[in-house]
């Protein structure tokens, strides 16, 4: 790590790292191994980290990453493909690490770099330039003229006589779109305080930001965050896809949020009681054990079961084999919104309803029925599901709201189960008396009411989960709910384009006008516990113009400006007039 400090002996820094003039640095490592640079990166910045207050370091790790160092073991993540974060030093320190094919990942990764740490020769040089920004320092502990060479043609100046080959970065005035932090004051006004706003309201809480939160019900979770007990799986897929890796990285970042929860001693109702994905027949059944067996996950994550197998785990007869997934379970979602509102410096304003709101010079004004004013910030973030297009800045998101009726069952009418079982629908264990059983998709339907022929289609999916379980109850016990979908099934997380000023040729993707401070976290569906602790997350760090937790492809997945691109093929199919 010369020329970034370095230590004595004794361990005092013998001349100043390059990070102690900066609030936040950022590292990348192209080859991370067993970790011996960042172990002797995070001993140094502990000694003396100056003004940095956030340190980001990230690993290339390959396919086949090495054994983790020891200090790592008890944090380091399941191999798994994707990226995966790490906090320590109580969130200032973030590691993370990047497993898979190297320069594969390194062309997905988003991020602006401080400092890079090249390890092995490449001629492959363009990557790295995209992730420098004047100033950027790489390091490189070898001699390899083509990469030199290389370096230098991608604007690296480098310094090849050194006692230690390192260049900078000197090309000016190169900007990068997802990594530029909102420049004002750091205050943020969220809409809507359920599983979607209170996600952003605790990232952001957590990088000092100050939060004011509008909800527009008499508490947080009234709406589709406040069902009883919801399901925390991940999707799989033979193909790996968007949605899958989406899906799986969510799934992650939630049991971590969960856990960290748990240490601390926030009060949150929860389990990692396992999830059963069985087959709907034998076709789908033979389908889940290939893409397990072609997938190759670790069985900390995900290991098929027999018929007999799961039947003998969950300790009453199942009628099919699936997926297991042992860190999965349920979480009351009101106690989760709780435990993120909980957070410091978030003021939590209750039956406040957000009709408009306006720019002005410093910054948003949120106004309410009356034409009232609420609440103001350099920044506003919608998080109010369905309703966050009834603005007329956001009128051209299209979201599908669909109704869903969740059963009650009281304990007493099931034997015990101990895990989540999914199939054609979900029944939830027990939690206050009553196992959860759903949910409907009830397209069309604006009905808030329990509805009688939902709650018999409901228990009509009983014998399909628990061989043998056949009820009928008397009264209606349930719980209404609506979804907020959209086309893709995936979540709307990003800056929110200037929809008006985007319909000339010449706008692309790239150069799209954004609002200035306006986001969105919207669109989660019926996956927004899963989905949420990542998307606020990555909204958070694409606010503060941190490196996001996820790659390119799937940043771009999620982004609003998605929209604009499915609104153009359509107009470039449908031609002239």
């Amino acid at each position: 790590m010369n020329g970034h400090g370095s230590t004595s002996e004794k361990g005092a820094v013998s001349q100043p790292a390059f990070w102690q003039s900066s609030e936040r640095f950022c590292i990348l490592d192209t080859a991370f191994h067993q970790g011996a640079d960042f172990l002797r990166l995070r001993r140094l910045w502990e000694a003396a980290p100056g003004k940095c207050a956030r340190l980001h370091y990230i690993a290339l790790c390959g396919e086949e990453p090495s054994p983790p160092p020891a200090e790592l073991r008890e944090i380091w993540p399941l191999h798994l493909p994707g990226h995966h974060q790490v906090q320590l030093d109580g969130g200032s320190l973030r590691l993370t690490l990047v497993f898979g094919e190297a320069a594969s990942e390194l062309r997905r990764l988003v991020a602006v770099c401080d400092l890079v740490l090249l390890k092995e020769p490449t001629a492959q040089t363009a990557p790295l330039a995209r992730l420098s920004s004047h100033g950027t320092v790489i390091q490189c502990p070898f001699q390899d003229p083509e990469t030199f060479r290389a370096l230098e043609a991608s604007g690296f100046l480098m310094d090849v006589a050194a006692a230690h080959i390192r260049g900078v970065y000197r090309v000016r005035g190169k900007r990068a779109r997802l990594c530029n932090p909102y420049p004002g004051e750091r205050h943020a006004i969220v809409v809507g305080a359920g599983l979607a706003g209170s996600a952003i309201a605790g990232s952001l809480s957590r990088r000092g930001w100050r939060v004011t939160v509008l909800e527009k019900r008499i508490q947080p979770a009234r709406a589709a965050s406040g069902n009883l007990a919801g399901v925390i799986s991940p999707m799989i897929s033979k193909d790996d896809g968007l949605a899958a890796r989406l899906s799986r990285a969510s799934f992650l970042s939630l049991l971590a949020e969960l856990q960290q929860f748990e240490s601390e001693k926030v009060p949150l109702r929860w389990a990692a009681c396992g999830v059963l994905q069985m087959g709907r027949d034998e076709k789908e059944e033979a389908l889940l054990r290939e893409i397990l067996l072609k997938q190759g996950y670790p069985s900390e994550f995900a290991r098929f079961m027999t018929k007999d197998e799961a039947s003998r785990h969950v300790g009453h007869a199942v009628p099919a084999g699936g997926v297991f997934f042992p860190g999965g379970g349920w979480v009351n979602p009101p106690s989760l919104c709780a435990a993120r509102l909980q957070a410091p410096n978030i003021a939590l304003q209750n039956e406040t309803a957000v009709w408009r709101f306006e720019r002005e010079e410093e910054g948003w004004r949120v106004y309410g029925q009356e034409g009232q004013r609420l609440a103001e910030a350099p920044v506003l973030i919608l998080a109010n599901a369905f309703e966050g297009s009834f603005f007329a800045q956001t009128k051209p998101l299209h979201f599908k709201k669909v109704r869903g009726q969740v059963t009650h069952i009281p304990v007493a009418a099931l034997p015990p189960v101990g895990c989540v079982l999914s199939r054609d629908g979900y029944l939830a264990p027990a939690l206050d008396g009553e196992y959860s059983l759903g949910a409907t998709y009830d397209f069309g339907s604006q009905e808030e009411s329990l509805n009688a022929d939902c709650q018999r289609l409901n228990l009509g999916r009983l014998p399909g989960l628990l061989q043998g379980a056949g009820i009928e109850l008397s009264a209606l016990s349930g719980r209404v709910g609506f979804r907020s979908l959209t086309a893709d099934r995936l979540p709307v997380v990003g800056a929110v384009p200037d929809f008006g000023r985007a319909t000339a040729p010449s706008v692309t993707l790239e150069n799209v006008d954004r609002y200035p401070g306006l986001y969105a976290l919207l669109g989660l569906g019926s996956r927004g516990i899963v989905w949420s602790a990542l998307a606020g997350d990555t909204l958070a760090s694409l606010i503060e113009g941190e490196a996001p937790p996820l790659p390119l492809d799937l940043l771009e997945a999620i982004d609003p400006e998605r929209f604009l691109l499915r609104e153009r093929s359509l107009s470039t199919a449908r031609g002239p007039g």
